[in-house]
């Protein structure tokens, strides 16, 4: 009979170890000592930046119109995330962190480049290799690896919906000191 409670009881616990559930699907939030909060959310522009007067190709941005997010953490204590998705997605391929490029009192955040005749570009290196982890169905835990540098970051939605210039949508910011 011991057994059987024990064995209750621990299930119990692990169904309740994650018993917070983000409000929107779709949102990254903070997951920290066991309590989600919000970050912060940018309006950003699409935009596009041309080379050497378009021959040396265009550059494919989300600009934010400040240099800094208000919310911040330390290369020493990086942040973990949870984020909602509908059933069916991978939040992997929904969305990536990308890093900013801080000029002018803006952040621009490189979506795509394309050389010229259209032909796309490599742009690795801004996009930040995350893991995650699956908390119970369409709920993930957003894992930053450790050697992640300090400056400007974004969570962007991986689509090429709102894509047109002047466009704006809202992504979900953050910044490491």
């Amino acid at each position: 009979m011991k057994k059987h409670i024990l064995s209750a009881f621990l299930f119990l616990i692990s169904l309740t170890a994650f018993s917070q559930n983000p409000e929107y699907s779709g949102r990254p939030y903070l997951w920290e000592n066991k309590k989600l909060s919000e970050l912060e959310r940018a309006e950003a522009q699409f935009d596009t930046k041309s080379k050497g007067f378009g021959y040396g190709g265009v550059d494919i941005l989300y600009t934010v119109f400040t240099d800094k997010s208000d919310i911040r953490f330390t290369k020493e204590k990086l942040p973990t995330f949870v984020i909602k998705v509908d059933k069916g997605i991978d939040p992997a391929e929904a969305y990536v962190i990308l890093k900013a490029t801080v000029k002018k009192k803006k952040r621009s955040f490189l979506v795509g480049s394309y050389a010229m005749g259209g032909k796309a570009k490599d742009t690795g290196e801004p996009k930040i290799k995350t893991v995650y982890k699956k908390l119970k169905d369409g709920i993930y835990e957003v894992t930053l690896p450790s050697d992640t540098s300090t400056g400007e970051y974004a969570f962007v939605p991986n689509s090429t919906e709102g894509m047109s210039m002047g466009n704006k949508i809202k992504i979900t910011c953050f910044g490491i000191d």
